[in-house]
């Protein structure tokens, strides 16, 4: 019996284990390598992409040291997802490093630490040019801020305006439902000689971040977790940007939005008789106002979105024979809050049958704004022959802050279609009759549809059984030992 039980107990946990790698395997974050040949203007990437549920937060990320780059500051995007009704979040975290110098450079082994896991890599070889010339080398890197506004620097010994904190915006008087950036940042001129450091910013700069975000707003975070440093100029003067905190937010309604004054203690060297003595400083960022702007009348006022937005189509066959399905996808992408962009309801009709779309949204910084697509696909069966414009069934009105004035979004893809028409609850009068007679009317539950989630439950189960039989079987042997 002992030696029956011991044979059966090896298959069955390796089974377990094997199961359990499969599940676990479905959330491990991947690394992505940009890049092997670059300028030394340019930027080696690793790129760390995370696939989760939506009620997970963000993932944090600690990219590692690479002794031939300089860290320059790093950017994400969300990819948001729904299909067969189960929502997906996909996270793409990607942080820069900048060259030291040309030639051959070879990145030793690495690891990236993810949510407390660690992801390795082999490392790799980066090639490194020679940079190419800028055409308009004056106007590279300039900052272009609504308020930046230089702070207390009378702490400062015999320096004026080299350093300051700024809690800056790119607008002041946005339309409701229109975004505008607040970025936190230090900035220190390129011929500061004062000695500063930060001091304990892990517990100063939330602190500034939970006092300074304004209510009543939506938020896209550039998603930020370390200080982001790169070169700006503000006013023809060069300046080190030390980047705290970076966020779009898209007005609710038209209640003015109050920024306050902010100061950040940083550690200083003064220089007293040729002994060295460190003090704190203070420095103070200008506190201002934003108002947010009504939206003109329309019909749709309170249901439109606000931005500059354009449209893209793609349809896997524009020529196709009644009762063939089409996939038909639209792209709304833009710079405005594309997380609650929805399109109007369509309704089956004589010509067509639309089943619920697929639905995927991608968001991503650049510069101060948070660019994104939206898109919807439909899966299409179309019941009658002819030519059909999808402008018939799709338009999507919003508004446009830069012309300040409505606009709609009309597809320009049409579907030309032939074989016999095909009755529907429908197309009553028509002659023939078909399997597809009420099939919008049949109730299908979604976990009937959705496979992956139930594999997922299968699998559980299984490995409940195959705990309960390794109890089953090791528990008597170890009566009979004793």
């Amino acid at each position: 019996m002992k030696f029956t039980n011991k044979y059966i107990n090896i298959p069955i946990l390796f089974c377990f284990l094997f199961s359990y790698s499969l599940i676990a395997q479905e959330n491990t974050p991947t690394l992505v390598l940009g890049e092997k040949t670059i300028t030394m203007d340019g930027f080696f990437t690793i790129t760390t992409v995370v696939k989760t549920n939506p009620d997970q937060p963000f993932p944090e990320c600690k990219f590692p040291e690479l002794i031939e780059f300089n860290k320059r500051g790093y950017s994400k995007s969300i990819a948001r997802s729904v299909v067969n009704g189960q929502p997906t979040v996909t996270y793409n975290i990607t942080q820069n490093y900048q060259p030291k110098k040309e030639g051959t450079l070879k990145i030793k082994p690495f690891k990236v630490l993810v949510n407390g896991t660690e992801i390795k890599n082999e490392g790799v070889v980066v090639i490194v040019n020679k940079a190419v010339a800028s055409p308009n080398p004056e106007t590279e890197n300039e900052e272009s801020l609504v308020s930046v506004a230089e702070g207390n620097q009378k702490d400062l010994v015999n320096v004026k305006e080299n350093a300051f904190l700024a809690i800056s915006t790119n607008k002041l008087a946005p339309y409701v439902g229109e975004n505008f950036t607040l970025t936190l940042a230090f900035y220190v001129a390129e011929n500061n000689t004062a000695a500063l450091e930060f001091d304990h910013n892990e517990i100063q700069i939330p602190e500034i971040i939970k006092k300074i975000k304004p209510e009543s707003c939506w938020e896209e975070s550039f998603g930020l977790t370390e200080t982001q440093t790169s070169t700006v100029k503000l006013n023809g003067r060069t300046y080190t940007q030390y980047k705290f905190y970076q966020a779009t937010f898209y007005p609710l309604n038209n209640k003015k939005i109050s920024i306050p004054s902010a100061n950040l203690r940083l550690l200083k060297d003064f220089d007293e008789k040729e002994s060295k003595k460190r003090n704190y400083v203070t420095f103070l960022s200008k506190a201002f106002t934003i108002q947010p702007r009504d939206l003109p009348p329309h019909p749709l006022k309170q249901q439109v979105s606000v931005g500059n937005f354009s449209l893209k189509e793609n349809v896997s066959n524009s020529k196709a024979q009644t009762g063939q399905s089409i996939d038909y996808q639209i792209q709304i992408i833009g710079d405005g809050n594309i997380s609650v962009i929805r399109l109007p309801e369509v309704k089956n009709d004589s010509t067509f049958d639309f089943f619920q779309p697929d639905i995927n949204s991608i968001v991503s910084p650049q510069g101060s704004k948070i660019i994104g697509t939206k898109s919807f696909t439909f899966h299409i069966i179309p019941k009658q022959a002819g030519n059909f414009a999808m402008s018939k069934y799709f338009n999507w009105v919003f508004f446009n802050p830069t012309t300040a004035q409505y606009d709609t979004l009309k597809p320009k893809v049409i579907i030309h279609t032939k074989g016999r028409t095909i009755s529907t609850v429908d197309t009553p009068n028509a002659e023939n009759s078909t399997i597809y007679d009420g099939l919008e009317n049949i109730s299908t539950p979604e976990g009937t549809s959705n496979l992956v989630r139930l594999l997922k439950n299968e699998a559980n189960i299984i490995i409940i059984i195959m705990l309960a039989g390794l109890i089953y079987l090791f528990l008597p042997g170890k009566r009979t030992r004793q």
